[in-house]
Parts: structure tokens; C-alpha cells; sequence
């Protein structure tokens, strides 16, 4: 047990605490697996709560007399998964005796997410709705899930008429809430599991994520789903208030207590459906009793804590001055859901008696591998509550005891009527950076039957077409949809991707105008838009926007104009450029020559004119050009056959008249041979209109291969690795 000195001093002033100023540091989300003690019970309200029956029917909850409603509006794209066979919802096989409610019409259904579908999804999220959210003043709400045991059963069939089998998969998968992993759950035969949370939320919404395992072989499935909003000011911070950045952990629920109650308390006792457990005397116990106070208790709610005047009317009373109350908190259970480095609990106080002798000191004990007393004369008085509280506390042992005893100077002995506990753990407190994510959610409206676009773009994890930086807050850094059938208008807003390096959105049917504002996004290496349906000229691209971009493909759309801008903008880098099967025209800027790294250029199939006024030879790398079927014309130039890099060269189907072979002849002449490393290894120039080849008098080359005719009608010389004409 450890008690870090940053709060010893904090705790040591809590007996002035006469109107309990007290502050809970940082955003508190409480995570309760109660599989005996919850009531899954919610509600829709006037109050502002969501009230989720997954997989199941509306209806009004007996006990409470709040309204469930169906959760398919609440889930990302729920028509599409339906329509794909992935969201079913099944029978939950529920034993009476192993129900941890009186009321068990939640537990009978669920809604299961299975395994298949032609989209990959990284996660299924439900998108809950923040009641009079705010950005200058978060509030805390309470959220509870729901999962059902693994006796499920479903109706549903799969696309070829099959029923569809929920025993194949694993029932195992991870409960997120926004970008904070909360649990690793696992379906139980029989029993019910049900999580409680106290978040702070960011946003308009809250994303509740259901995750398969990596390989996406597991199949999540959920019963009910529960949001709550508390009064503004509840579960404040320690020192920093509700600042958004301040705010780094979560808090695990443990247990709440209600000591002296017999029965659970919720709502409506509780008005934010706080769920109060009836702490249980053990057996022959003599040393303290339960107590309530006949009157009842009221007083005037604090914006820190809301306690319900039923949890605050009874109490553990030790039966003489000298007696401890005593109590057993159990940690094996939280500790099995995930790390816990920390702990946070808070022991509540009200005087029960009302006479005039009815003020009382006790000191609060802890026995964790030893007893310790770690706050002493708490004063508790009568219409005055008080709140003994801590956190960042370590606990040694997963059963650790306190114990409450009155004071040497107290006239009655000690007495505590409620307790929560919490484990404490880091948070994510962040989403995908803002600008990212609002590109992203636009341009995937597009078609979102087709992409995976459940909650957060990057986190938990990142959608099935997206790459994320490990920054905080994270950046998209790779979109990559290839061939998806993914149609629409791209966003004009692109540019605020600025930390893009990959963008592939090839073979697809994206249409209108490329944005103009790709030129802010300097950062890419690779750009493919090829296969779709764009048009219209591109935009004028600065110099050097495209920096290090590496491959650039805008083949196969409907493209015109020159391509001067676009490659002004680009930069050495570049190995591979495609601008093939549009209709672009103009002549080739001889700005292509700085190019110097670039290995494949195709920019056959368009409307391109003029002469190849480039000089090749200053394309060192250059292995493949394709500029086929344009409108090129002059003279094939000698420097094509100066490189010793290219392999294929195609210009068949333009205008071409003259064939300068200067280079090639002085080559093969050199080297005795048509196979030398610098002979080109194929030339295209089939449908142009050859009338000339320099130099004409080819008679040195007799020993080597038949001299060619000049004649016009010519239609190839064949080498043994290729044809020339």
C-alpha cells in the first residue's frame, strides 16, 4: 500500500471539508462488471438518457419505467451491415437462475456482428449523442454495456439461403469507448456481463466500439447499451477543473456500496441510475449492525457528488465505542480485466443519530498487508455529510480490509453509510486530428455502403482503408481504396490532409475536377487517381508542390489540357509517372528532363502534339516510355538510342516522318552486334508515316544484318530482340 505524497497533505485537511469541497482529478470513466449485482434496466428520456435494447424490440422497463428503443439507429451504417449479413440479431438462451436481474427483458436479445461481408471493418460503433454538449465546459456521464452469455441462437440466413452458425467464431473481441480500450471481453456460457463507465465527453458524440481481434475472425456482440448524463459540476478534477488537455485517465469501477440497505438502489431513487449495492454483514458478525434513520436524511445537493437520500439513511453503526465496521473490498476481478496501477475510493458519512449528544470522531484504518491508519479524527455531524476520499493509491494485496472506529475523545461509536472505488488507469483522451477527420467523414459519404467508416478514423484502430500516424493527436497519413466501386465528387477540402503520403484511390468512379488543394499536401510520395471518371483541365499546380512525390498515375479518366503545370510541380524524386489514356494536349514540356530519377513514363492515348524536344539523355533512369497513339510528330531523335538504361520505347501511332539512327548505327557498328548493352532492346513506331531514316547509307552494317530499304513502304527490321519498325 502507498499513499503518494502529492495527496497526503490533500486528505490530512479533508475534516474541514464541512461543505465537501472536495475535486476528483482528471476524466473519471468508471468501467463496473457486475455480472450479480446490475440491473440492466435504462432509459430514453426527459433526462436526456439513451436507453439501448440491442438486437431487440422497444419497450418500457417495469422496474424503473424508463423506455428502451431498438439500437440499428445508433449504429454506423447499420442498413448496410444488415444488407451484408453482418449485423443479425439472435436470442440470448438465458437460465433464470443465473439472470442478475429481477427484470431480464434486456438480456434476451443481442445484436451480433459477424465475421463476413466483402468490406473489411476494422470496428462496429455505435454513435450516442451527447445531451447540451459543450467544448468550454465537458460534462460527465455514466455509460453501461450490456453483453450477452455465449448461448445465443438466430434465425438469420446467410446470401445463399443457409442459416448462419454463431458456434464458429470467436466470441472473444475489445470494448473501446472513443479512443480508449476499456476491456478485453469474452462471452460466458450463462452469464451475463455488464460494464459501467462515468466518461467525460469531447464531442457531440461518444463512440462505443466493438472490435474483432486482428485477424477479424471474432464476432462482437452486445445486449443493451446505457448513456446517462450527470448535473454539470459532478466528478470534477483534482486541481485542473474539466479542461479538455488535462484530462488522462479513466477510473475502473470497483464497487459502490450502500451499507445498512437490503435491496439495490437505482433509479428513480437515483436520478442519474447510479447503481447502489446493498453491502452484506457477514454471518455471526457482532461487532457492528445496520441502521436506518427513521426521518430519512435530506440536504441540498452538492454539485460534486448527488448522493440519493435512500443510500445516505442507513448505515454500518458499530455496536459499542471500542468496535471497528469493518469491510473487504475484493480487486481480483478488476485486476483480470486489465492493469490497474492505481486506485481511487471515497467513504461517505452522515450522522444517523438526533439527539443533542450526536456528534462522533472516527479514524479510518486500512489493513492491506498491514494495518494503517491513514486519516484520523474524520468529524461527522448531524444535517452534515462528509466525503473521505483519495486517489493514485497503490493497493498490495486484491482483498484489502478498512476498517472505521470511533476516536479516543468520540461520545458514540464510528459509523460510514456509502463507498465507491475505482481503479485508475491512463487514457486516450484525443481523436484523430480535427481536420483530418472532417475531410475524411465528407469524402466518406460518398459511398459509405462501400467503406468502413465506423467512429474515429484512426482509434482505436484505424478504419480497414486508412493509415494513421502514432502522433498525438494522430494524422492520416495513407488512404489507400483500390478498385471498390467507390464513386462521388472528391472533397475540395483534400489539402488539409497535409500529412499524407499515400493516396490511392485507383479504379473506382470518382468524378468532377481533381482539387486544387492536393498542392498542399507536400508530403506525398505516392498519388494514384488513375481509373476513375474525372475531367476537366488539372489545377494549376505551384512549383515543386509535389516535392517528394515518388509515382503519380492520373491514367485512364477524362483529363484535358497541358500538362506544363503538373510537371513544374513535380521534383527529381519521381521514378514513375502515368498520365496515359486521358486527353491531354500540347507538346511535352522539356521541363521533364529533371526528372532525373524517373524510371516509367507513360503518357500514351492522348491528344499530345508536337516535337520531342526533351533530351533523353539527360533521363538516365529512364527503362520504359510510352508516348503511343498521341499526335507527335518531326523526327524520332537520335538521343533514344544513346541510353543505356531503357528497355522499351513505344511511339507507334502518332505522326512521326524521320528516323534519326545515328546513335544506334554508331553503336552497333562499335560493338559488332545488335545485342550490345547499348542498343535499345525494342522500339515501337508502327502507324506513323517514317518517309526518311538518317543516316540513309546503312552499307557498314552488311556483315551484321541485311541493309535495310529507305523504301516507304518498309514496314520493320527485325533484330533478335525486337522490331525497330
Amino acid at each position: 500500500m502507498r499513499l503518494p505524497h502529492e495527496y497526503t497533505k490533500f486528505i490530512e485537511r479533508q475534516h474541514l471539508l464541512m461543505k465537501l469541497d472536495f475535486r476528483v482529478t482528471t476524466l473519471w470513466a468508471a468501467t463496473l462488471l457486475f455480472s450479480l449485482l446490475a440491473s440492466t434496466v435504462s432509459s430514453q428520456s426527459s433526462e436526456g438518457f439513451v436507453t439501448l435494447n440491442c438486437g431487440g424490440g422497444a419497450f418500457t422497463d417495469p422496474v424503473t419505467g424508463l423506455e428502451w428503443e431498438n439500437d440499428e439507429r445508433y449504429i454506423e451504417a447499420s442498413d448496410d451491415l444488415r444488407a451484408e449479413g453482418v449485423l443479425i440479431s439472435a436470442s440470448v438462451l438465458l437460465e433464470p437462475s443465473t439472470s442478475p436481474v429481477d427484470n431480464a427483458e434486456s438480456l434476451k436479445d443481442a445484436s451480433v456482428f459477424y465475421p463476413i461481408g466483402p468490406i473489411p471493418r476494422s470496428k462496429f460503433c455505435y454513435n450516442l449523442p451527447i445531451l447540451n454538449y459543450s467544448s468550454e465546459e465537458p460534462m460527465n456521464y455514466l455509460l453501461r454495456a450490456t453483453f450477452p452469455s455465449s448461448n445465443l441462437t438466430t434465425e438469420a440466413t446467410n446470401a445463399r439461403g443457409d442459416d448462419v452458425s454463431l458456434s464458429t467464431y470467436s466470441m472473444r473481441f475489445y470494448f473501446t469507448v472513443d479512443s480508449t480500450y476499456i476491456s478485453t471481453i469474452e462471452l460466458q456460457e450463462n452469464q451475463p456481463q455488464i460494464l459501467e463507465l462515468v466518461i467525460t465527453a469531447f464531442d457531440a458524440e461518444v463512440y462505443v466500439c466493438l472490435v474483432p481481434l486482428e485477424d477479424r475472425s471474432s464476432m462482437p456482440a452486445i445486449s443493451a447499451l446505457e448513456l446517462r448524463s450527470f448535473a454539470l459540476g459532478m466528478y470534477p478534477r483534482v486541481d485542473t477543473g474539466m479542461r479538455k488537455l488535462s484530462i488522462t485517465t479513466y477510473f475502473l469501477t470497483v464497487a459502490r456500496l450502500n451499507f445498512g440497505g437490503d435491496i439495490q438502489l437505482r433509479y428513480p431513487v437515483d436520478k442519474y441510475d447510479r447503481i447502489w449495492a446493498p453491502a452484506k454483514i457477514p454471518s455471526g458478525e457482532k461487532q457492528f449492525r445496520s441502521r436506518t434513520n427513521v426521518s430519512r436524511v435530506h440536504y441540498p445537493p452538492n454539485k460534486e457528488i448527488d448522493m440519493p437520500d435512500e443510500v445516505m439513511s442507513t448505515a454500518w453503526v458499530a455496536t459499542q465505542w471500542e468496535n471497528n465496521v469493518t469491510f473487504e473490498v475484493n480487486l481480483t476481478g478488476v485486476r483480470a480485466m486489465r492493469a490497474i496501477p492505481s486506485f481511487y475510493f471515497s467513504l461517505l458519512f452522515y450522522e444517523m443519530l438526533e439527539t443533542a449528544n450526536n456528534t462522533r470522531f472516527v479514524n479510518n484504518y486500512l489493513d492491506d498487508d498491514g494495518e494503517q491508519r491513514f486519516f484520523e479524527d474524520t468529524e461527522i455531524y448531524n444535517y452534515l455529510w462528509l466525503q473521505v476520499y483519495s486517489r493514485r493509491w497503490t493497493f498490495t494485496t486484491n482483498a484489502p480490509t478498512f476498517k472505521i472506529r470511533a476516536n479516543g475523545t468520540s461520545p458514540n461509536p464510528g459509523l460510514v453509510n456509502a463507498a465507491e472505488f475505482y481503479g485508475e488507469f491512463d487514457a486516450v483522451v484525443w481523436r484523430t486530428f480535427q481536420n483530418d477527420s472532417s475531410t475524411l467523414k465528407t469524402f466518406s459519404l460518398s459511398a459509405p455502403s462501400l467503406l468502413d467508416t465506423a467512429g474515429d478514423p484512426c482509434l482505436p484502430v484505424p478504419w480497414a482503408w486508412v493509415v494513421c500516424s502514432i502522433e498525438t493527436p494522430p494524422r492520416v497519413t495513407q488512404i489507400n481504396i483500390t478498385s471498390r466501386g467507390v464513386g462521388g465528387n472528391l472533397p475540395t477540402d483534400f489539402g488539409q490532409l497535409d500529412r499524407l503520403t499515400i493516396l490511392d484511390l485507383s479504379n473506382n468512379s470518382f468524378r468532377g475536377r481533381v482539387p486544387a488543394s492536393l498542392r498542399n499536401v507536400t508530403t506525398l510520395t505516392v498519388m494514384n487517381l488513375g481509373g476513375n471518371e474525372l475531367e476537366g483541365e488539372l489545377p494549376g499546380f505551384p512549383p515543386l508542390a509535389f516535392q517528394n512525390l515518388e509515382r503519380l498515375s492520373f491514367s485512364n479518366n477524362r483529363l484535358k489540357g497541358n500538362v506544363s503545370s503538373l510537371v513544374n510541380s513535380l521534383a527529381e524524386p519521381l521514378f514513375n509517372l502515368d498520365l496515359s489514356r486521358n486527353s491531354f494536349s500540347g507538346a511535352i514540356p522539356t521541363e521533364i528532363e529533371k526528372l532525373k530519377n524517373l524510371q516509367s513514363m507513360d503518357l500514351s492515348s492522348n491528344r499530345l502534339t508536337g516535337e520531342l524536344t526533351f533530351d533523353l539523355d539527360k533521363l538516365s533512369s529512364l527503362q520504359y516510355l510510352n508516348l503511343s497513339s498521341n499526335l507527335l510528330r518531326g523526327t524520332v531523335p537520335s538521343t533514344l538510342w544513346s541510353s543505356s538504361s531503357l528497355q522499351l520505347v513505344d511511339l507507334s501511332n502518332n505522326e512521326f516522318e524521320t528516323l534519326n539512327l545515328t546513335t544506334w548505327y554508331q553503336g552497333v557498328l562499335k560493338a559488332k552486334s545488335l545485342e550490345a548493352s547499348a542498343v535499345l532492346r525494342q522500339v515501337r513506331l508502327q502507324g506513323n508515316q517514317i518517309k526518311e531514316i538518317v543516316p540513309a547509307n546503312l552499307i557498314d552494317l552488311d556483315s551484321i544484318i541485311p541493309t535495310p530499304s529507305t523504301n516507304e513502304q518498309q514496314n520493320s527490321l527485325q533484330t533478335p530482340l525486337g522490331f525497330i519498325l
